[in-house]
């Protein structure tokens, strides 16, 4: 893909950002970031040398998030949320996915499933996704999962950078949660990200994707739904 160099060459990733086959032609250039992918069985050669392939994320959102027979909650609990309805048709779901730029913000396997990245694996994140989003030109970002560390981390980035930005806890509790909203200004770019909980298991996705509407831009210019 034409951006495949500069992410490799430029910012040195571990793995490469799905990139939706519709990206560039959005008026407001979307990312979705999950979290971090997982080493499910640390004996497995073959499974590492999967993980170790700079496509591995891309694979993984193929298998999970174009594929319509997939059940992951974390893909389908996310369309549910942003169509409002319980099963959007498969047309729909490509539309989506086809459009934006799915990537994670952790940028090391977690090696078992009970690991969780630390504070500066978020950190390390957030800096590569100040390039990445320079590179891409994103406008907005939904970012899975509400833990103090992650958006802290991106503020003390954004402080580090000498970036000046907004950070507010929006009104709307949904749960025991409160989405969160960073805003700034990089270069000529600004952008806005919205923090939810993360689409995996009890995640509200009628009340979540009502923030996602009420916060985000994505229905007016990069979701085309024909309920």
């Amino acid at each position: 893909m034409k951006y495949d160099d500069r992410f490799i060459n430029e910012l040195n990733l571990p793995w490469l950002p799905w990139i939706g086959k519709d990206f560039d032609n959005s008026d407001i250039k979307m990312m979705i970031l999950g979290e971090s992918t997982y080493n499910w069985n640390p004996n497995d050669i073959e499974i590492l040398k999967r993980i170790n392939n700079s496509n591995h994320l891309r694979v993984l959102h193929q298998n999970h998030a174009i594929n319509s027979k997939s059940k992951s909650p974390y893909v389908r609990n996310i369309e549910r949320a942003i169509y409002q309805i319980q099963r959007p048709r498969n047309e729909n779901k490509l539309n989506l996915w086809n459009k934006v730029v799915y990537h994670n913000l952790v940028l090391r396997y977690m090696p078992t499933r009970k690991s969780r990245p630390t504070y500066d694996d978020y950190k390390i994140g957030w800096e590569k996704y100040l390039l990445i989003i320079k590179i891409l030109y994103i406008d907005e970002c939904l970012v899975y999962g509400l833990e103090a560390k992650k958006y802290n981390a991106l503020i003390e980035v954004l402080k580090y950078e000498k970036i000046e930005f907004k950070y507010f806890k929006l009104l709307t509790k949904v749960g025991r949660s409160y989405p969160r909203v960073i805003e700034f200004k990089i270069d000529d770019l600004t952008h806005k990200i919205l923090f939810i909980s993360h689409p995996s298991s009890f995640f509200s996705w009628r009340k979540w994707g009502r923030v996602i509407r009420e916060n985000l831009r994505v229905f007016s210019s990069i979701i085309d739904e024909k309920e």
